[in-house]
């Protein structure tokens, strides 16, 4: 069996993001087609990426996101079979790998036997499952739609892993390009460039002023490599510190949009994240304070939060949704009119995920114009620091060619 991750289209044209356990490719496009689903992408799932992650799981304890959509997923599709609600979460545990994931499970079966409802059972777990999370199965046992809610939360939460997977991908590249060119680099001045140094010394050579540069480099990083060292912990401590404090948390979060190239793309997915969170509340018939309330919990950025607890506020005092969101200053005027239009004619929530559609789409967009922008750049980066060495360690040389000549 494989994990086959899908793109494709209701009959309404909504875009569907998931994924399949199934033995082949052909099995995915039949179960597909017979949802009513148009297929627009198919991908098998790394088998390699997937052994080091449950590895890593296994190791750390840590639970994946992955593994709350499977729980998520797996518990909407025994619902609708008729399975009780206890024993549907005992044979999602006998499926799951993850011993601290089992064990969570365990305890929410005990609690639901006990008369617990899922909502106040899962509020137990804070860790793995989020306010809004808890939130939305609250609303789905109190208007007896918890497998509509729980179909609801696999398609976000689908939606969020292959965000963070294509972010991941995209990145993964530049990445290792700049370590390795660094290792690189390091290497060639602790090691090669001295060896040049004793024959430029026993000549006599003159030396132009690049390779003046690049001995005094390569013997910096020899004589003193512990500085740099101990700086780097010592600006990491420092940050970790800083980034605690509320003010120092804050000014980073702001900094983190003003970033170029980054800056952009990171904004239009915390859009997306927004906009989809508050409308799958206020259409799961949630208010909309209560809505904002909980998105504030689920959104990282401090800037954002702040953002959110003035919309509250400016609510609460009658004024409508689109004034606090055109104050903000941080929100496109496409998403401010969008939300003005939802506001009057009574969709907001349509909008807001028309909003977080669109922001998809251009997170796509923008992951490749980055990507498309910075790999030249860090080449070119890469290429000049060679061609600096190189010349610096081969204009002495051709010096002493012509000395021995003469």
């Amino acid at each position: 069996m494989a994990i086959f991750n899908y793109r494709a289209r209701d009959k309404t044209g909504q875009e569907i993001l998931g994924n399949i356990d199934a033995p082949e490719e052909a099995f995915v496009i039949k179960n597909l087609r017979q949802s009513g689903y148009f297929i627009v992408s198919i991908e098998r799932e790394s088998q390699f990426r997937l052994e080091m992650e449950a590895l890593l799981t296994k190791i750390t304890g840590r639970i994946r996101s992955q593994e709350v959509l499977f729980f998520v997923r797996q518990l909407s599709t025994l619902l609708k079979s008729g399975i009780p609600l206890s024993s549907a979460i005992l044979s999602i545990k006998e499926q799951t790998k993850n011993k601290t994931m089992r064990e969570i499970l365990e305890k929410i079966s005990k609690d639901i036997e006990a008369g617990v409802s899922l909502s106040d059972s899962l509020s137990k777990c804070p860790q793995v499952f989020s306010e809004y999370f808890v939130s939305m199965i609250r609303v789905g046992e109190t208007g007896g739609i918890l497998e509509s809610v729980l179909d609801r939360l696999t398609q976000l939460l689908t939606q969020e892993l292959e965000i963070r997977s294509r972010i991941k991908s995209a990145m993964s590249y530049p990445i290792v390009l700049v370590i390795v060119a660094v290792v690189i680099v390091t290497f060639i001045l602790a090691t090669v460039i001295p060896k040049f140094v004793t024959i430029f010394e026993t000549y006599e050579a003159k030396l132009p002023l690049t390779t003046t540069i690049l001995l005094a480099v390569s013997w910096l990083i020899r004589s003193f490599w512990y500085i740099p060292l101990l700086s780097l912990i010592v600006l990491l401590v420092w940050l970790k510190k800083y980034l605690k404090s509320e003010k120092g948390r804050y000014n980073f979060d702001t900094f983190l949009f003003k970033i170029p190239l980054f800056g952009q793309l990171y904004l239009k997915i915390i859009i997306a994240q927004f906009a989809r969170t508050i409308g799958s509340l206020l259409k799961s018939g949630v208010p909309l304070l209560e809505a904002l309330r909980v998105t504030e919990k689920t959104v990282s950025n401090m800037t954002v939060r702040r953002i959110i607890q003035d919309i509250s506020a400016s609510i609460s005092k009658g004024e409508s949704l689109s004034e606090p969101f055109k104050r903000a200053g941080l929100f496109p005027v496409m998403v401010i009119q969008m939300v003005s239009v939802g506001e009057k004619t009574g969709k907001l929530e349509q909008m807001l995920f028309d909003v977080a559609n669109f922001y998809d789409q251009e997170v796509d967009y923008a992951i490749r114009n980055t990507t498309a922008v910075l790999e030249p750049i860090l080449l070119l980066i890469m290429g000049s620091v060679v061609a600096f060495i190189a010349l610096s360690v081969l204009m002495p040389i051709f010096n002493l060619i012509k000395v021995f000549r003469r």
